[in-house]
């Protein structure tokens, strides 16, 4: 039932998306609030894979304080801090739209083709274990510390964002009860995990929705402005303005549409496919290729200008990640079913 409703809001999205949008031509596509290349993926060729995995293994690894972390790992191995950048988005879009809105396709390649390791956390006995959603460093606090320290609130307000944050807290558990070590999976079972980890995310927005608009709703006028965010002015007669728009949709989708590129390289070097499965080689290509397209549509987007709009959309981008990331799942197994067992053995060892 789930599987048909996503199908349905993203098929909805694809047939009411601005053509210009659709065919990842910002030409015309104004007011747009995008970002730049992370600075991760700033300085190295897409070219190298070596340096790819060197990049993407340095930002899972850096230092909490690096990558603003407040909740320990409360996301899929490929995006660690996805719940963190949900809540952080929501509030203070300013300081996470440029980490969140730019996360698409690289999730899903980074899946597939490669496992960090989760951080190890007490044992008992001699076994080590390991766990992707153990806190580190986490704050019971965040963010309702940062919102007060914000905005003044009184009494009934004060009351409104505590159950805001018993409902955080509360998903946080949710998203960590399905911890899984998928380090020595095949990609595909990497992927199914990124999946179920990631509804588990959206799941939590969802949840935390009705409180939130209940807080936000009992702020004043004035106070709801330290949580607004005003689309960036531009001349739409402007061509220098029209041009920067461009450069900078172009940096936000490229990382996205090179990781699918690199999947789908990376994959027929391990298979090197006859040219009897060349169609479903094919296929995954196509497949990796126009979710890529579809996920970095989130780079043209606006960003809505109150915290429960914001938490709306990015729910629906979560959606269109899981969407995506099924889509290549599909194909993924389509190819593996006419490998031999030589070739599913190095398909499986991708990343491991």
């Amino acid at each position: 039932m789930r599987s048909l409703l996503l199908v349905a809001v993203v098929g909805t999205a694809i047939v009411s998306a601005d053509p210009a949008t659709a065919q990842l031509s910002p030409q015309g596509v104004i007011g747009a609030f995008t970002r730049p290349f992370r600075t991760m993926l700033g300085h190295f060729r897409y070219h190298s894979r070596q340096r790819y995995h060197i990049a993407r293994r340095a930002q899972a690894d850096a230092p909490p304080h690096e990558r603003e972390q407040h909740l320990g790992w409360t996301g899929p191995a490929a995006w660690p801090t996805a719940f963190e950048d949900v809540l952080g988005y929501t509030f203070w879009p300013a300081d996470y739209a440029t980490q969140l809105r730019g996360r698409g396709f690289d999730v899903i390649a980074d899946a597939a083709t490669w496992a960090p390791r989760p951080p190890r956390v007490a044992t008992t006995g001699s076994a080590t274990v390991e766990q992707s959603c153990e806190p580190i460093n986490a704050s019971e606090d965040w963010p309702a510390m940062r919102i007060g320290q914000t905005v003044q609130l009184n009494e009934a307000q004060h009351a409104a964002l505590d159950k805001l944050k018993g409902a955080i807290a509360q998903s946080i558990k949710t998203i960590k009860a399905d911890c899984r070590d998928t380090t020595s999976a095949s990609p595909s079972t990497r992927l199914e995990a990124m999946v179920q980890r990631l509804w588990a995310v959206r799941d939590a927005g969802i949840f935390i929705r009705a409180p939130l608009k209940d807080f936000y709703d009992s702020l004043t006028d004035v106070q709801k402005t330290s949580f607004a965010m005003k689309p960036p002015e531009t001349n739409v007669d402007n061509k220098a303005a029209q041009d920067t728009v461009e450069r900078q949709y172009q940096a936000c989708a490229a990382p996205g549409l090179q990781s699918a590129e690199m999947l789908t390289r990376q994959i027929e070097q391990r298979v090197r496919p006859s040219k009897d499965q060349a169609a479903a080689m094919d296929a995954l290509r196509k497949a990796t290729s126009d979710m890529a397209k579809l996920l970095s549509a989130s780079c043209a987007q606006v960003i809505p200008a109150d915290p429960v709009a914001r938490l709306d959309a990015v729910n629906n981008q979560l959606t269109s990640i899981n969407y995506a990331a099924m889509s290549v799942e599909g194909a993924l197994n389509d190819l593996s079913a006419q490998l031999d067992n030589e070739q599913k053995a190095r398909l499986d060892s991708l990343g491991g």
